[in-house]
């Protein structure tokens, strides 16, 4: 029970939701060695962004991972160490020699971080690129947390690239998690798939525009129809969950002043 409250924190709430946990689970249930391991899956998960030692940022992820400490910072060609409880991390060397892919993973890590410069207004964010296993894989995490205002939000989505000579397929996948807790407790949790889409190219840096590209039409249209159902929400869903009118067919009277007379007519 207690992993599943843990792995299920919203967006910049993993620490808080631990310290509450362990007031109601003892120490030698909730070991630092099980905390330590839940917030691990949790970071791969969530494809939580981490700050480097240089400032930069980057992702856990499980395209990243070497092992349970160790993970590949793709921008600068280097591994880094990281503790998941505390998110720190320390420098760890560098990644082996490139493989065949390189120069379209290079190109498409290019690309990517342009992307989620220009769009993406989340504080920390960051995309990387990886090339393992004859695919390439693209992760973008934006997460912005605003707990003093009650609310908390990230936005995930994991491309996966495979190449055919001048044919490339792209598939991915949107997470999207927004926590409000204001006098209340809202969530949103949706996931997007995307259907596989074949890619020419005759060039790698051609290859990279096309991705990215398609990568940001799937995510406005994702955002777009968010907005739409926001604005629709007060005359479908509201409308779906309740009568427009009481059973007494009145509307009710917001006005407090006619109230105030209701009640001294009735007195």
């Amino acid at each position: 029970i207690a992993q599943h409250f843990l792995l299920s924190s919203p967006p910049g709430q993993f620490t808080e939701i631990l310290a509450d946990v362990r007031k109601i689970v003892s120490d030698e249930i909730l070991t630092d060695s099980i905390a330590n391991g839940i917030a691990r899956t949790y970071n791969l998960k969530n494809s939580k962004v981490i700050t480097l030692p240089d400032g930069n940022t980057s992702t856990i992820s499980d395209a990243a991972e070497i092992d349970s400490t160790q993970y590949v910072d793709p921008v600068n060609a280097s591994v880094f160490t990281v503790d998941h409880l505390l998110l720190t991390t320390a420098s760890s060397g560098t990644t082996d020699s490139p493989g065949p892919l390189e120069e379209k993973r290079a190109n498409l890590q290019v690309e990517i971080g342009k992307y989620v410069k220009a769009f993406y207004i989340a504080e920390p964010c960051a995309a990387s690129a990886f090339a393992k296993d004859d695919k390439i894989t693209l992760v973008i995490t934006g997460e912005k947390s605003n707990l003093k205002n009650f609310w908390s939000g990230r936005w995930n989505s994991i491309w996966s690239l495979t190449c055919d000579n001048s044919i490339a397929t792209l598939s991915g996948e949107i997470k999207i998690h927004v926590h409000y807790f204001e006098d209340g407790n809202l969530q949103l949790l949706t996931t997007q798939r995307c259907e596989p889409v074949e890619i020419s190219f005759t060039s790698d840096g051609q290859l990279a525009g096309k991705v990215v590209e398609q990568i940001k039409s799937v995510e406005t249209a994702v955002q777009t129809g968010l907005e739409e159902m926001y604005n629709g929400m007060n005359i479908e869903t509201f409308k779906a969950m309740r009568r427009i009118m009481p059973i007494t067919r009145t509307k009710m009277e917001w006005n407090i002043n006619s109230v105030r007379m209701v009640r001294q007519v009735r007195k």
